[in-house]
Order: structure tokens, then sequence, then C-alpha cells
């Protein structure tokens, strides 16, 4: 299994858009955590976001399962590790794989982000 880790970064409270407070990144390698940073500051001193918006995120072949499994299918580590996959999932994931590096050679898949609310704004 890749090196994934569960990552927080510190982006604006989307009420006020002051305050930094800890997101949610999810589930990435070192790489993708740094390709997602780069493009929520891109989208951050652009302005104008939204609560909840979406970047894009690189796999390879080897980390494309482990972050599909573990972002959108809700496994943990160890379920992953002791090979816990359901087989309807394992199924779904390997034609997902597939239909996205026959459709564009490459797996780049549609990250969420959901901001989150500050203390200072009662929410």
């Amino acid at each position: 299994m890749a090196n994934f880790q569960y990552y927080f970064h510190k982006l604006p409270c989307f009420n006020c858009k002051k305050t930094k407070v800890d997101t949610d990144l999810g589930w990435l390698t070192a790489e993708m955590k740094d390709e997602i940073v780069e493009q929520v500051s891109a989208l951050m001193a652009a302005g104008d976001v939204e609560p909840d918006f979406a970047v894009n995120v690189t796999c390879t072949d080897e980390n494309a399962r482990e972050y599909l499994l573990l972002n959108y299918y809700g496994y943990s580590e160890e379920e992953l590790a002791q090979n816990e996959v359901e087989a309807d999932d394992e199924q779904a994931v390997t034609e997902e794989i597939a239909e996205l590096m026959a459709a564009e050679g490459k797996l780049v898949f549609e990250h969420e982000i959901a901001l989150q609310s500050c203390t200072d704004c009662g929410e």
C-alpha cells in the first residue's frame, strides 16, 4: 500500500473568509497533498470560492485503487492492509480505473473539499 495519510490544511472560514480553519483534505500521499494545496492556493488567490468545491488529484496506477477505496468507499487503512474489501467495491474501483485510463489515458480524479466554519462565526 502506498504511503497514504489523512491530511488537514488551514483554509479560510467559509463564512467570514478571514479566520483560517483546519479543513479535511482526505486520504492522500504527500505528492497528492502538494498538488491539491497548490490548486487550492490558486483558487483562494482568485477569490469567490464556494464552501464546497473540487480540485483535481493525479494518481499513479499503484495508488489509484487505495485513493478511491479510502476517500470514496470509506475503507480504513487497516481494512485495506488486511484485504477486507468487498468484491463489489473492488470490481467498481477496477472498472472506474480502467474506464478513466481508456478515456483520458491518465488517472485524474475530482477531489472534493468542504470549507469549514470558524468558532467566531457560531456555526
